[in-house]
């Protein structure tokens, strides 16, 4: 019954009033919270469910103007105010803004509230088909369909009731032989390490060394593992001791989309800090070296380096007096070009800066004594991120577990 008498308790002999409307698209009943009479008089129940009525009938006329709005309609405009006040970076921003323009393209006018599983799922298939795409995690079509659930989730406070986007889209609306395989990810073997830090100390003494930064920054990635865009932001003052070994105690990274400092290390809030792996006595040697170096160049050229950045861009003067590091093409470009010279055999798959980070943490992830909680933070990374992101098989592994085995059948 909609309004029942109290029997026992301290409100004995009063009313709680409850009304149960039922949802049209869904046809389940609407939960909505209910009221007891302050006094013993059943008219007082009466009245105050005509009051919940008449708040929820009101509540809903809000509810059915958004939802009766074309859905790309109201994507756009959650989008624009999620970006206004501050909720996600310009990156985050620009890839919501390329799954509304596809909406707007697919769906027209086509209204929120009549949008369903079926017309989700054409969505993606539309997409796939028209772009030649690939289906898998962290595709562009897999951005696309979370975002969409996130946006239909965050309606359920306008009485959106039925999200059109399932918990795991990918598996929903594709079949396995329609989706591909996660691209494999390069990493150097200790020997291609070896090459390439040997190549990269040979060219440092035959060249001159406003070239040596992305090289520099290549020795450092190879050591920590670091993001490029954390190695852009370094700063001289972040080089500490810990336990009588030289780290990094970093706090920001650069935007090359803003061509500034984002403020913030990635997933972590303004002003918190992390330390990095520890840098190799040569690499830390060379630092010392290029920053002498560094300083009287700034110092003959009349440049402040106000952010006390290590790798400030010395080959473009204007970038420099902007105080603006090198850029993440220059690391990358280089990277490859030393990969070819040594003979890094990465066939068919990248070589970029992230492949040291890749290789990095293989190498801690392979480590039968490593601590992944400690490697994971060190790396700027949650647990689970780690080991399901960045550790692959090891090829020194590989080849140390064929020999065994084939050690143990020629016995």
């Amino acid at each position: 019954m909609a309004i029942t008498l109290i029997k026992s308790g301290k409100k004995k002999g009063h009313y709680r009033v409850r009304i149960q409307p039922v949802d049209k698209l869904t046809g389940k009943k609407i939960s909505i919270p209910s009221e007891v009479t302050k006094s013993t008089d059943k008219l007082e129940a009466f009245k105050i469910q005509s009051e919940m009525w008449s708040r929820f009938n009101s509540t809903m006329d809000k509810v059915n103007h958004v939802l009766d709005q074309p859905f790309a309609d109201v994507l756009s405009s959650y989008i624009e105010r999620c970006y206004k006040n501050g909720k996600w970076e310009i990156s985050t921003y620009n890839d919501w803004k390329y799954t509304s323009k596809l909406v707007k393209a697919f769906f027209n006018n086509q209204k929120l509230k009549d949008v369903r599983e079926d017309n989700i799922r054409i969505f993606a298939h539309d997409y796939v088909k028209k772009h030649h795409t690939t289906v898998g995690r962290n595709t562009t079509v897999d951005r696309q369909l979370q975002h969409l659930r996130s946006f239909f989730d965050y309606m359920k406070r306008y009485g959106l009731s039925y999200n059109p986007v399932p918990k795991s889209p990918l598996k929903e609306f594709f079949r396995k032989s329609e989706m591909t395989l996660p691209a494999k990810v390069y990493t150097f073997s200790s020997n291609e390490i070896s090459l390439l830090k040997q190549e990269i100390r040979t060219e440092l003494e035959k060249t001159t060394f406003i070239y040596w930064c992305s090289r520099l920054a290549i020795l450092l990635a190879l050591d920590t593992g670091m993001r490029p865009q954390e190695i852009q932001a370094i700063q001289w003052n972040e080089f500490v001791e810990d336990h009588g070994h030289t780290v990094l105690k970093i706090d920001d990274s650069w935007s090359e989309r803003k061509d500034g400092l984002n403020g913030h290390l990635k997933s972590r809030m303004r002003g918190e800090s992390r330390l990095t792996l520890p840098l190799s006595a040569t690499t830390t040697k060379l630092l010392k070296e290029f920053h002498e170096k560094q300083l009287l160049l700034l110092n003959r050229k009349g440049i402040i380096n106000r952010n006390q950045f290590v790798f400030l861009n010395l080959t473009d003067y204007a970038r420099c007096a902007a105080g603006k590091p090198i850029a993440q093409r220059t690391m990358n470009d280089m990277i490859k070009r030393l990969c070819k010279k040594v003979h890094v055999e990465n066939g068919q798959l990248r070589v970029s800066m992230y492949t040291c980070r890749h290789t990095v943490a293989t190498k801690l992830g392979n480590n039968p004594n490593m601590d992944y909680v400690w490697a994971a933070d060190r790396l700027g990374h949650s647990f689970d991120m780690f080991l399901h992101t960045y550790v692959h098989p090891d090829k020194d592994k590989d080849e140390e577990m064929l020999n065994m085995i084939v050690s143990a059948q020629t016995q």
